[in-house]
């Protein structure tokens, strides 16, 4: 394979991107849905004064911590059993029982009960921030993998919010984001590179150059990879703080950008016109982002439905790698997508060779 020919092929089809205004905008629509969501949820860390109820006789170092966060406006309460009925007169966002032997338990590795109780009155924002800061602090009492048991109830009517679990919406969403980022290049831009190079009929010339059909393929791949690249940088850059494993994401991610930018080959080698693009992308950009948005309580065919599309195991390996949860579940995730993009990628490459021939 010439490189030459290749970074010649991707030089130009970059340079067209961005004179078409229609790939253009298809380059900066997730950065812009980003940014947007961004400053409608707020993360973890922008809510301050939360009120929440409080019994501790033992003036444990875990509430001594709260007290000193902005983000916590602890009330006290008289008893662990009033503690609930508290949350809810005082309408605050959660409470705390502390056991009063607290801190020697922890310290002594016996990992004692903590009883949290969460408002489900409150927004899932504000209930999402509470359960993740609750958590931290728990965390960093001491070394040990769990410190405490944490024994979560919730008060007023049950929710069937996907934000709990400690789960912050920035990171429920982040995964849709990076779908949708480089979705847009397999659904719209990559495809449209490959008509529009048939339709001015300057694809017949290109098979029939010196250039190879490999060549002429890693040309276009190479330019969707460049777009999703800078993109996803930027998602990343805005996100940073919600990266658990860095190493494992950009593997997941490379992985991921991999096959969208396959599947928007063989898209490109099917279809013939334009307007086809346009058609039929945004039935495939819906059907790639569908396993990424949350769907808490889904009926057992759904997920089975979703298990079919491929995008499915890179949103879920995505997911783990964010969270930094390694396991072999995330290393069958990470060999299903690499078996989804060869398949991709040579039924692409047998349509052009066809088309070639």
């Amino acid at each position: 394979m010439n490189s030459r020919v290749v970074a010649a092929i991707a030089q130009k089809d970059l340079i067209d991107a961005i004179r078409n205004r229609y790939l253009l905008i298809a380059l900066l629509t997730p950065l812009s849905v980003a940014l947007l969501m961004r400053f409608l949820m707020p993360g973890v860390n922008s809510f301050n004064n939360l009120p929440v109820v409080v019994h501790d006789p033992g003036k444990s170092t875990l509430v001594t911590q709260l007290r000193a966060m902005p983000q916590f406006k602890l009330v006290e309460t008289g008893s662990a059993a009033s503690v609930e009925s508290e949350v809810e007169k005082t309408k605050a966002t959660g409470g705390l029982a502390v056991p009063v032997n607290f801190d020697a338990d922890v310290a002594a590795g016996k990992e004692p009960e903590l009883t949290v109780y969460v408002n489900n009155k409150k927004n899932i924002i504000e209930q999402a921030s509470f359960r993740r800061l609750i958590e931290r602090q728990v965390s960093s009492l001491v070394k040990h993998p769990e410190p405490a048991r944490v024994n979560w109830i919730e008060v007023a009517e049950q929710t069937n919010s996907p934000f709990k679990s400690g789960v912050t919406p920035a990171q429920m969403f982040l995964p849709l984001i990076l779908v949708l980022s480089f979705g847009m290049t397999g659904a719209f831009v990559v495809p449209l590179l490959l008509v529009e190079e048939k339709e001015k009929r300057t694809m017949d010339f290109l098979l029939t150059s010196p250039a190879r059909l490999t060549e002429i393929i890693a040309g276009k791949a190479l330019t969707g990879i460049v777009y999703s690249v800078l993109v996803a940088a930027l998602l990343l850059g805005i996100n940073y703080k919600l990266i658990g494993n860095w190493p494992l994401t950009l593997l997941t991610m490379s992985l991921g950008l991999l096959l969208n930018v396959t599947i928007g080959l063989l898209m490109g080698s099917v279809l013939k016109t334009t307007m086809q693009v346009n058609t039929w992308a945004s039935v495939a950009l819906l059907v790639l982002l569908a396993p990424s948005f949350p769907l808490p309580g889904s009926p057992a065919v759904v997920e089975a439905a979703m298990r079919v599309i491929p995008t499915y195991y890179f949103v879920e390996a995505l997911k783990s790698s964010l969270a930094g949860n390694i396991g072999p579940r995330l290393w069958v995730q990470l060999l299903v997508v690499l078996i989804c993009t060869s398949i991709a990628f040579f039924a692409g490459t047998w349509a052009l060779r066809r088309e070639q021939n």
